[in-house]
C-alpha cells in the first residue's frame, strides 16, 4: 500500500485537481467567453485589456494543461502562479476575507509549490528525465 500512496502519487492527485479547477472555474470562461471577459476584465498593469486577457487565459488554460500532463511543470507553474499573484496583491488588494481573494491566494500557493517540489514521478517531465543519456 505504500508504494501506492507516496509523495509522487499524492503530487499527481494534487496537479490534477489543482488544474481541473482552475481551467474549470476561469480557463474555460476565459477561451470560450474571451470578448466578453474583454469588457469586464480588470487592467491592474496597465498594458490594456487585450494583453492582460491574452496571459490570464495563457496561463489558465495552456499552462494548467501542460501542469496537468507533467510537462514543462516548474515554468507553467511559475505563469499561473505570477498571474495569480497578480490578481491577489493588485486586484484584490491582498483581502483574503473575500472569495475571490482567497482563491487567488490558494491557487497562488498551490502553483508556487508545484513551482518548487516539480511534477513528481508521474510525469513527462519525470520520464524525459529518465530517457536522458
Amino acid at each position: 500500500m505504500s508504494k501506492i500512496l507516496n509523495s509522487d502519487s499524492g503530487l499527481l492527485v494534487f496537479r490534477v485537481i489543482v488544474c481541473l479547477t482552475l481551467y474549470i472555474n476561469h480557463g474555460h470562461e476565459k477561451l470560450f467567453h474571451f470578448s466578453e471577459m474583454l469588457v469586464k476584465i480588470a487592467d491592474p498593469l496597465h498594458i490594456g485589456k487585450l494583453p492582460g486577457l491574452l496571459f490570464a487565459t495563457f496561463s489558465d488554460v495552456f499552462c494548467a494543461a501542460l501542469i496537468l500532463i507533467g510537462f514543462k511543470t516548474k515554468a507553467a507553474s511559475l505563469v499561473i502562479a505570477l498571474n495569480t499573484f497578480i490578481a491577489f496583491i493588485l486586484v484584490q488588494h491582498l483581502d483574503v476575507t473575500t472569495y475571490r481573494g482567497e482563491i487567488a491566494l490558494l491557487f497562488f500557493s498551490c502553483t508556487l509549490l508545484l513551482c518548487c517540489t516539480g511534477p513528481g514521478l508521474y510525469s513527462i517531465d519525470k520520464f524525459n528525465d529518465n530517457t536522458k543519456i
